[in-house]
């Protein structure tokens, strides 16, 4: 049985985002676009966010596995509490 998104998923899903805002170690640039997302069409984040991961991700993977790359981000996966998402460096 497939779910229906309602207003308590709505709700749960601004509180997680305001969650994030309020979080010191998430980054200004995740932030920033938190923020304009809030105020966008669904329908055009879902979109943006498609394209994001489609030129961000093999970037950031391709930066990262260069030998040239020393710095190392802030924060894991592995620090961040339990339940939250790990902040981006």
């Amino acid at each position: 049985m497939k779910h229906h998104p309602s207003t308590i998923d709505v709700l749960r899903s601004e509180e997680h985002i305001r969650s994030a805002l309020a979080h010191p170690a998430f980054s200004d640039w995740l932030k920033s676009a938190l923020r304009g997302a809030l105020d966008r069409d669904p329908l055009v984040v879902a979109n943006d966010l498609e394209l994001l991961m489609h030129l961000l991700r093999p970037w950031a993977e391709a930066r990262l596995s260069l030998s040239t790359y020393t710095t190392r981000p802030a924060h894991s996966a592995a620090q961040a509490p339990t339940g939250e998402l790990a902040p981006a460096g």
